[in-house]
């Protein structure tokens, strides 16, 4: 018994001195590094050479580095301070390759008066330089109170195909929101934010009870304030 309980314990040290010898070779693994260690499936607001050299900067990472000395958490932290950026994740891969997932925001709405996007998040979004998303455009004044829920608004619309075709743009006088028909002339008023998925849902409605009956160029505007009632105004 004793025999056998001096053989697991010569065993066990042996596989923690293994452990400790293959970290230690492992730590001082030189590996090199370039944009190619980027994983951006997205690439619409932010290029991968663009983070590698913001990493460089820096000094989070170099060209080439051991694998002890690479500091997983603080690429990540400094990876989020990146506006385009949601989150992010670094990790070691097979053959102690280093790995930088990056995930980008989601611009829905273009606040036109400020030169910004909202992400689906209701976060500015500056503007890139790499590439213009599809959004819908806001113009007028709206309090940063209300981000979260215009970008809701925007985040409905992109994701609806039919009022994704209804609506060319949003705009606000201060005090109301209103929407420009895209396929006809007419004005829709939406009133406040609230209850905004209600209203436009009552728009889909009525419109569509009321394709067939060829009405809709003779309406000047189309009174949603109201969350259980749709208002037509004729010319």
């Amino acid at each position: 018994m004793k025999i056998k309980i001096f053989i697991f314990s010569v065993l066990s040290f042996l596989i923690v001195l293994v452990a400790i010898f293959s970290n230690i070779n492992n730590n001082n693994r030189l590996i090199y590094i370039d944009h190619n260690n980027i994983i951006n499936k997205s690439v619409s607001l932010v290029s991968n050479d663009s983070i590698f050299n913001y990493l460089k900067f820096l000094n989070v990472v170099n060209d080439s580095m051991t694998v002890g000395e690479l500091d997983l958490l603080k690429i990540q932290n400094q990876l989020n301070n990146i506006q385009y950026v949601r989150h992010s994740n670094a990790f070691i891969g097979i053959n102690s390759s280093l790995n930088i997932e990056v995930v980008e925001r989601k611009p829905v709405i273009e606040l036109n008066d400020f030169n910004i996007y909202l992400d689906d998040e209701g976060i500015i979004v500056p503007k890139s330089n790499l590439n213009i998303p599809k959004t819908v455009k806001f113009f007028g004044n709206v309090d940063s109170t209300n981000y979260n829920k215009i970008s809701k608004l925007g985040l409905l619309v992109v994701n609806d195909s039919f009022l994704k075709s209804h609506i060319n743009y949003i705009f606000s006088d201060s005090t109301k929101i209103f929407i420009k028909s895209n396929p006809h002339d007419y004005l829709i008023e939406l009133g406040s934010l609230r209850l905004f998925r209600k209203k436009l849902l009552n728009y889909k409605f009525f419109y569509l009870a009321k394709y067939e009956k060829d009405i809709f160029s003779q309406i000047e505007k189309i009174n949603l304030s109201y969350d259980s009632q749709v208002i037509v105004e004729k010319k």
